[in-house]
């Protein structure tokens, strides 16, 4: 389902976001878009600060994204700047952990619980059918896992945002005054999403995570790792579900930095 953010319509401005991915055209955040860094906790006026450059740096201050007076709220200069180069009109967004999140529990999970060996328990495990079963998308064999671990199927939780410009292009405040608030609504299920599968664990309520990606994907990332990464140093990620582990050298001048890491 997708949520749209409405702009006005004029046939001189800049194409989709998604124009330039179909014809493999080269497109990435501006200069400003990659200097924000972005949390995901609080409303959006405390959510993101300015870095001086696209590297971070921790000597060098940052700059509030917005400041609230009694009366008003001004944001900082590079919130008109355009999100992207070259310029667009709209992107969907989606969350990638989300979007994957029913695939990986069920890898992790189809084999928990048998009931010809476990007995039928369905507190703990259950199957039965899916009343919105899609045979392009969901899994052929029946019964179909519905809870394991006492905890349900985390089911259909992916969703996309459409983000159109309010004005000739899409900025930056367009993008994250829509996609924070987003984000926000959704933390609980991201929290599940990012944490321990295998134990059906979220993340700990006080983790504080860093939101990267491109322009359509949103990810996540440990303040650690985020530091790490926008150092230049290769990022450890080990995953407690078993999912996978893998050293990957990140070098990611071309995203934005979204988030407060102090």
């Amino acid at each position: 389902m997708s949520r749209n953010i409405s702009g006005p319509t004029d046939s001189a401005r800049p194409p989709a976001y998604e124009f330039y991915r179909e014809a493999q055209q080269p497109i990435g955040f501006s200069f400003d878009a990659q200097r924000l860094m972005w949390v995901l906790d609080g409303p959006l006026i405390s959510a993101i600060e300015v870095m001086h450059d696209i590297k971070y740096d921790p000597n060098i201050a940052t700059e509030p994204y917005g400041d609230k007076t009694t009366s008003t709220t001004t944001w900082h200069s590079v919130s008109q700047s355009p999100l992207t180069e070259p310029k667009i009109s709209s992107v969907i967004v989606h969350i990638d952990s989300l979007e994957d999140w029913e695939v990986q529990w069920l890898e992790i999970h189809r084999f928990c619980h048998d009931p010809e060996e476990n007995g039928e328990d369905p507190e703990e495990f259950l199957f039965g059918e899916l009343p919105d079963y899609d045979s392009d998308s969901d899994e052929e064999e029946e019964p179909h896992l519905l809870r394991c671990c006492r905890v349900n199927r985390p089911r259909k939780k992916g969703e996309t945002l459409l983000v159109k410009a309010s004005g000739a292009y899409l900025t930056i405040h367009d993008y994250v005054s829509a996609v924070h608030p987003w984000l926000m609504d959704r933390r609980e299920d991201i929290f599940g999403a990012e944490g321990d599968l295998l134990k059906n664990e979220p993340l700990a309520a006080g983790t504080k995570l860093m939101i990267s990606g491109l322009p359509d994907e949103v990810h996540f990332y440990t303040v650690e790792n985020w530091r790490r990464s926008m150092l230049g140093e290769t990022v450890k990620i080990d995953f407690p579900d078993r999912r996978s582990a893998w050293d990957r050298p990140t070098d990611w001048s071309f995203l934005p930095a979204l988030t407060n890491p102090s």
